[in-house]
């Protein structure tokens, strides 16, 4: 009887909006994230200005900061500056405004103020700023009677690279800056599609089975079918979806894999970056959670829509169990800092918020062996325990109406 139920829960879901929505979306992020390496570096140089015209109005009676900024403006391509100091301060902004030109600079001794059309450009506001103290740099250098190459020691940066090493001592590869934060961005988007879908797949369920009840075909379905394979019915059902969505998603992962690694598509679309390509690893892993966390939370839901009588008051019960998985999507986001840490670990292990976490810990982390099996193991077991208990909870929820039950009244329905 289970497969026939499962059969009826996913033609009934399959061809609905929100399923044919997600599963694109998933598609999206996917391909996304084999062009994320060119994306953002096109990103990066469309947000950079390409040129900065500054006109300079300075108090008299100061050191003049325009030479240095002269001598910035040959060495840096798209940087040109120009004094006002012969104007009025309201006739150099009209020269501004009328010529379309970045900013103007009013400098007051050590006073430097940025007056734009658009001071909301955040990138051009940094660029000048940036320019601004290295002519600084420069003047103070004159002062303190500084040469060109005390300023290039004295500014120079060290080139910190990171090396991982095992507990064993076994040296690990330098880590790439990069990769690691295509790994997080790539983390982020999983991490987000699977709070997405135990939310939206739980909610499906918990529906599902509140608008069943209502209908008083529930009374109809128990007659001939035992609560048990019911519930299971649905949980299958709906799981399948998601199951169906993971083996799309999979597949177009492994499809960009195969082209970016020949790098037909670039030369097509003429990137000379390279595409990245996603760990299979890293898909596995998201898979396995994916469907783990799903059975944990839908026998929750399922439970939770037994208890109710009406449709309109499923999201009142479950909102309870959305803060659980809530807490677990920001446990993971906050994991993202130091994935080795103790809260991680912890919240890693930790059967609600697991599937979240320990999958960003994975991925951007080091996990033991023998912390990922904890996890999986008690996420196992928890799943087995969710779906005894959320059974006999449903077992007798189906066929009360009225009052929603108490607390109480609910531990009674689990201990009986």
């Amino acid at each position: 009887m289970i497969p026939i139920l499962v059969k009826r829960e996913f033609t009934s879901r399959v061809k609905g909006a929100a399923y044919i929505i997600t599963t694109i979306l998933g598609i999206v992020v996917f391909v996304g994230s084999s062009f994320l390496p060119p994306l953002l570096q096109r990103l990066s140089e469309s947000m950079t200005p390409s040129h900065i015209d500054l006109v300079i109005y300075e108090q008299p009676g100061e050191s003049s900061i325009l030479p240095y900024l002269e001598q910035v403006s040959v060495e840096r391509e798209g940087f040109t500056v120009r004094s006002g100091s012969d104007l009025d301060e309201r006739e150099a902004y009209r020269m501004v405004l009328d010529e379309g030109l970045s900013g103007l600079l009013l400098v007051d001794g050590p006073l430097y103020t940025l007056v734009s059309p658009d001071v909301s450009n955040v990138m051009l506001n940094d660029e000048i700023e940036t320019i601004l103290n290295l002519a600084v740099s420069r003047q103070n250098a004159v002062r303190l009677g500084l040469s060109a190459e005390d300023m290039a020691s004295l500014f120079r940066r060290a080139d910190l690279r990171v090396r991982e090493v095992s507990p064993l001592g076994v040296d690990g590869e330098e880590v790439d800056s990069a990769a690691h934060t295509q790994a997080m961005v790539l983390a982020y988007f999983l991490l987000f599609m699977i709070y997405m879908a135990l939310i939206m797949y739980g909610n499906m369920v918990a529906s599902g089975v509140a608008e069943e009840k209502s209908s008083r075909i529930m009374e109809v379905m128990i007659s001939t079918v035992k609560p048990l394979e019911l519930m299971l019915g649905k949980i299958i059902g709906v799981g399948s979806l998601g199951l169906l969505q993971f083996l799309i998603w999979t597949g177009t992962g492994l499809l960009m894999n195969t082209i970016g690694a020949s790098g037909a598509l670039g030369m097509v679309l003429g990137v000379s970056e390279p595409l990245s390509t996603i760990p299979l690893d890293t898909v596995l892993w998201f898979g396995l959670y994916f469907v783990l966390g799903y059975f944990l939370y839908a026998s929750i839901f399922a439970a939770a829509g037994a208890l109710v009588s009406r449709v309109e008051e499923v999201s009142q019960v479950v909102s309870i169990i959305m803060m659980l998985i809530i807490v677990g999507f920001f446990g993971a986001y906050i994991s993202f800092l130091n994935p080795n840490s103790t809260f991680a670990v912890a919240a890693s292990l930790i059967p609600f918020t697991s599937p979240m976490v320990m999958f960003s810990r994975i991925v951007l982390g080091s996990p033991s062996v023998l912390e990922v099996l904890a996890s999986v193991l008690i996420l196992l077991a928890s799943v087995l325990v969710g779906a005894w208990v959320s059974g006999k909870i449903y077992r007798i929820g189906v066929l009360m109406y009225g009052k929603r039950p108490t607390l109480r009244q609910v531990l009674t329905l689990v201990r009986g």
